[in-house]
């Protein structure tokens, strides 16, 4: 199964996008959508979604506001597509082909463009079926999803979410030993940027945008169990959130003229008895823009776990996840945090 997706009418006439096997793009106006269309100011920020499997192309409208049309009706369900079909969301219209051999302009799955500026980012989402997870309620007030690993990896649970909400990563590129791709620059990215720039390449973990790093799930699934990635999920753009999160790790020096310290949440073994334990207060300003956070925990390292406000149990039922656990658990606090 291959599926090209192509704009029909504006500015953008003639760009396109190839899908293949278990793959989806998100359309829409804004940058997080994975196939952006800037100048269309009735298309929402992400607007509908194209799904594959082994069998067919599926549409999805998003909850936009003013809703995607194929072939002139509504589309209220997951709808298949078939070779030739319309949609029109916003003043937009796009055309689908399915089978066959692409057309040489359509974008690489890779996102690297040919023949057409710009990159457009497909994302391989996984298909959830009879996952378990449990809920608990921590001291800190956070909602705490609990699952097993071996019912769903910590990558493909981050491939789901990031359908739902853009996926960043702190990753600790030195204690994973990785190599970067060559001309990948994370200088950017450094976490302690008020170090020395040598000695913040040598100890910072770094912050990535999923979407910038084709290869994340590489370094989630290499990480977990290293003490070395988290999986934070937010709207935020990356640059606002990455001053957020620098704020958060830079402890103020106790006395004038000392070094600034390191709040170490960046790294699992702290981040998770934080959002377990922490005050409600403390942990609203560590989170800020972030609305969840998959990490792991080292006394259970089977298991993963998703922190966020109420409504994170509610986005795992959605994508399709079992509760097994319909009451509330408080967790006790351990007898080393305050």
């Amino acid at each position: 199964m291959r599926v090209v997706l192509e704009v029909m009418s504006g500015s953008e006439t003639g760009r396109k996008a190839l899908l293949g096997i278990d793959q989806t793009i998100q359309v829409g106006r804004t940058e997080w959508a994975d196939f952006s269309v800037v100048n269309d100011p009735y298309l929402s920020g992400v607007h509908f979604a194209l799904e594959t499997d082994l069998l067919a192309c599926y549409l999805r409208d998003l909850g936009s506001s003013n809703g995607t049309l194929l072939n002139g009706q509504p589309v209220t369900d997951r709808t298949v597509l078939h070779n030739g079909d319309e949609i029109c969301a916003g003043q937009t219209r796009f055309i689908v082909q399915t089978e066959g051999d692409a057309p040489e302009q359509a974008t690489r799955v890779s996102g690297a463009a040919v023949g057409v500026p710009g990159p457009e980012v497909v994302r391989h989402p996984p298909v959830a079926t009879e996952v378990a997870y449990a809920v608990e309620t921590c001291n800190s007030a956070l909602t705490l999803c609990r699952g097993n690993i071996d019912e769903i990896s910590p990558a493909d649970l981050a491939a789901m979410l990031a359908q739902e909400v853009p996926l960043y990563l702190i990753a600790d590129l030195k204690k994973l030993a990785v190599t970067l791709p060559e001309g990948f620059d994370v200088t950017d990215g450094l976490l302690f940027d008020w170090l020395e720039p040598s000695a913040a390449a040598m100890v910072s973990p770094v912050v990535l945008a999923a979407d910038e790093f084709p290869d994340w799930r590489a370094l989630v699934e290499q990480g977990w169990g290293a003490d070395a990635v988290i999986c934070l999920f937010s709207s935020e753009a990356k640059d606002a959130l990455l001053a957020h999160l620098r704020r958060s790790a830079r402890a103020q020096p106790a006395q004038e003229g000392a070094d600034a310290g390191i709040v170490g949440y960046c790294w699992p073994s702290v981040m998770a008895p934080l959002l377990s334990h922490y005050s409600p207060e403390s942990v609203r300003q560590l989170l800020g823009p972030i609305e969840a956070v998959l990490v792991e925990l080292p006394d259970l390292p089977d298991t993963w776990q998703l922190y966020g406000q109420d409504r994170v149990a509610g986005l795992l039922d959605r994508l399709g996840l079992v509760r097994t656990l319909p009451e509330e658990i408080v967790t006790e606090p351990s007898e080393d945090m305050h």
